[in-house]
């Protein structure tokens, strides 16, 4: 119940009351109940993310995981939603709290988050690493994102 509302309440915040209602007609029926408790069991904080080609050696890291946005959590609710939230505080004192969707696909082989679909490399107790192939500027890249707990 917590995430439920935490992020209608988000919504609400934020003006946003479109993605509110957008949010309900996500559904993470067809996962796992293995992926999607080690997804949504504690919250998650972005390791690294950038263009990496798939040798483990990331290229370029995004800079907008750099600095204080390294320590944000990244909360996936079992409902389909989810927030990015800031551990800095903002003008008003309360943490500054992004909502998004979020679904599971192909048996838990692909992830529907940050209005893309990546490939799950990897889903364990202490990482969550996803993918995307991207064909850009006549070169073939990968991006990856990694959180950890």
């Amino acid at each position: 119940m917590f995430c439920k509302w935490t992020v209608i309440a988000t919504f609400f915040t934020a003006g946003t009351l479109t993605a509110g209602i957008l949010t309900t007609g996500c559904s993470n029926k067809n996962t796992s109940g293995k992926d999607l408790d080690l997804l949504t069991g504690t919250p998650w904080k972005y390791e690294k993310e950038g263009f990496d080609d798939d040798d483990g050696t990331f290229d370029a890291l995004d800079p907008r995981i750099a600095g204080n946005e390294k320590d944000n959590t990244v909360i996936f609710c079992k409902d389909g939603t989810g927030y990015s939230e800031s551990n800095h505080n903002s003008r008003n004192g309360n943490p500054d709290s992004l909502p998004f969707i979020w679904a599971f696909q192909n048996g838990d082989s692909t992830i529907y988050f940050q209005d893309t679909y990546y490939k799950v490399r990897e889903l364990s107790p202490h990482r969550f690493e996803i993918y995307v192939d991207q064909h850009i500027g006549g070169n073939n890249t990968r991006y990856t994102i990694i959180f950890k707990h």
